[in-house]
């Protein structure tokens, strides 16, 4: 029988914690937009209920030099302890060179490189709030990584890359598929853990895997239910709410590091 894993409660304990460490000590997250995102809006209304300080950005006809330029500003401001560039960056902006201009310290989803590093020599500084959303989903439904046949569905810097590494360091088996990958049901139906962040709807159906599949669909839809054999995440109050909390914690993460 199917079960859902619900992220609410997970949710709640997060951010529980964060208000906790809202009292000892008071971030300020600078959001830089490029364009309306239903990610940003979420993040603000979470940052205002809870009265985290932010600062929000937004550029209408950005280039890379006038980003990187205000990052520089922002790692000198003692005053901001995280920043954070929303995605999607226009296609114009060297996002890699805005990621690496972010101090590492102020780097609250974890996207410069030195990060990355850290993590993938398993010595993390700061995770990926979505890739710790995914590895705590697991732990709190106490599904082991270790010796599991893990496929991620994407290939994207942000995530799937970090969460190759961090899959990896806990002795899982990790195939990555994308787009150019040849017969991708074949893949999936002798995988443990199905985890997929490609926002494509209905890229495959929970009747493609095997008994006891376990789905987190990070793209919010990638997985059509027509099946009653697997754990899966839901499309809402999932994955996204829950990767805004630890974004949270991320960002007084960096706070105490800023001290």
């Amino acid at each position: 029988m199917s079960r859902v894993l619900k992220c609410r409660t997970l949710e709640k304990e997060i951010l529980t914690e964060v208000k906790k460490e809202l009292k000892k000590k008071q971030p300020t997250l600078a959001i830089i937009t490029f364009n309306k995102s239903k990610y940003s809006e979420l993040l603000i209304d979470k940052c205002l209920s809870l009265d985290i300080y932010f600062k929000h950005y937004s550029f209408d006809n950005p280039n890379t030099r006038a980003v990187i330029s205000l990052i520089d500003e922002l790692n000198k401001d003692d005053e901001i302890t995280g920043i954070l560039l929303v995605e999607p960056l226009p296609k114009n902006i060297d996002k890699y060179a805005c990621y690496d201009a972010i101090n590492i310290n102020k780097d609250i989803d974890g996207v410069n490189s030195t990060n990355q590093y850290y993590l993938s020599i398993n010595r993390p500084n700061i995770v990926n709030s979505t890739v710790l959303a995914v590895i705590k989903i697991l732990e709190s439904y106490n599904i082991s990584l270790s010796g599991k046949n893990v496929t991620i569905i994407g290939r994207s810097y942000n995530i799937s890359r970090p969460l190759a590494s961090y899959l990896i360091n806990s002795d899982a088996t990790v195939s990555m598929c994308h787009s150019k990958t040849r017969d991708l049901v074949n893949i999936i139906k002798n995988s443990d853990i199905v985890i997929s962040v490609t926002g494509a709807n209905n890229l495959f159906k929970s009747s493609d895997l095997k008994d006891g599949c376990v789905v987190i669909d990070v793209g919010l839809g990638d997985v059509l239910i027509d099946s009653d054999n697997i754990s899966y995440t839901p499309k809402t109050k999932g994955v996204g709410p829950l990767s805004i909390a630890f974004l949270l914690e991320n960002l007084v993460t960096s706070c105490k590091k800023l001290k």
